[in-house]
C-alpha cells in the first residue's frame, strides 16, 4: 500500500473512533440526566402519596367525628332545626 492510502485509513479511523465515542458519550449523559429526572419524579410522588394518605386518615376521623349523634344535633341546631321538647 502506499503511504498516503495508509494515513488516510488512519486518519478515517481515527475520526470514526472519535465520533463513536462522543456519540456514546452523548447517550451516556443523556441516559444519566433521564435517570435523575426519573428519580426525582419518584421521591416527589412518593411525598405526595405520604402527604395524602395523612390527609385521607385525617379526613376519615372528621367523617367519623361528624358522623356522631352529637355533632350531627349541633349542627342541626345552629341551623335552626329544633327537637321535640326543646324550647
Amino acid at each position: 500500500m502506499e503511504e498516503s492510502k495508509i494515513k488516510r485509513l488512519i486518519i478515517a479511523g481515527t475520526v470514526g473512533a472519535v465520533l463513536l465515542a462522543v456519540i456514546l458519550l452523548s447517550v451516556m449523559i443523556y441516559q444519566l440526566i433521564a435517570i435523575g429526572v426519573k428519580n426525582y419524579r419518584i421521591s416527589y410522588y412518593t411525598q405526595q402519596i405520604i402527604e395524602l394518605e395523612k390527609l385521607i386518615e385525617t379526613t376519615e376521623d372528621n367523617l367519623a367525628a361528624k358522623k356522631e349523634k352529637e355533632w350531627i344535633i349541633y349542627e342541626a341546631r345552629k341551623l335552626g332545626y329544633y327537637f321535640e321538647g326543646d324550647t
